[in-house]
């Protein structure tokens, strides 16, 4: 990113912050099945986003675990799009998805070592107290690669809008998506430490624990100093 793509960002940043008020009044008056239409059209959007970066990283008959699974909707995208044998794990249990999952205590994963060809972590890191744990057990039961989706920031500056933008789509948002009936009561119990890092920090923490990076991919978004970054790591 840029710098000034970055400078650019920040009024509609602020716009954006401004307008909450109005967006949440908007999504809790709009007809519930419009909003519902909504909410679903935008979840298989963000999933066709991150599948278009699994390309020629997950191939068929590999076995995949998503760790934070959430939902597990995501996993089983996976499983349809790759033709791969896909389960899950999670400290919270809403499950809304044909995978296995196994709720877990978010210390030790509660699989072999090397059990998986890949394992993803999407989007979950910055919501773990102790990353070191999570991507040590990550690593452990990963044969060859791991993929991290994760939250960032290119300038020090932009982290405040990073941090408060995950609490207003969780929490807030979250709540109102519970009350429509778009997601389960599990959502809002999703651990909040907001341990963001930069594009740059994420890489070089992924390198204390013996993970090359194979690509970096980025999504930038168009209203927001925040970015969706794609790691494929393999492990050394």
């Amino acid at each position: 990113m840029t710098l000034l793509r970055a400078l650019i960002g920040v009024p509609f940043a602020v716009i954006f912050v401004a307008l909450t008020p109005l967006i949440i009044v908007v999504n809790l008056l709009i007809p519930r099945q419009r909003y519902l239409r909504i909410q679903a059209d935008g979840a298989l959007s963000e999933i066709e986003g991150r599948l278009s970066q699994l390309d020629g990283h997950i191939h068929a008959g590999d076995s995949v675990l998503d760790v934070g699974c959430g939902a597990g909707r995501f996993g089983d995208a996976i499983a349809k799009r790759f033709s791969a044998r896909v389960a899950g794990v999670d400290v919270v249990d809403y499950v809304d998805a044909p995978i296995p999952v196994q709720i877990y205590d978010g210390d030790k994963i509660p699989f072999d070592d090397n059990s998986f060809d890949v394992v993803v972590l999407a989007f979950m890191l910055h919501h773990v107290q102790d990353q070191d744990q999570v991507l040590k057990e990550a690593v452990r039961v990963s044969r060859d690669r791991v993929i991290v989706f994760e939250d960032a920031y290119h300038y020090g500056w932009q982290k405040p809008f990073v941090v408060w933008n995950d609490y207003y789509a969780n929490l807030i948002l979250g709540t109102i998506k519970v009350y429509r009936g778009a997601e389960g009561k599990g959502i809002l119990s999703i651990p909040m430490p907001l341990t963001f890092r930069s594009v740059r920090g994420w890489a070089d923490y992924f390198k204390q624990f013996q993970l090359d990076g194979r690509q970096t991919l980025l999504r930038h978004s168009l209203h927001k100093p925040h970015t969706k970054v794609t790691f494929v790591l393999a492990k050394g």
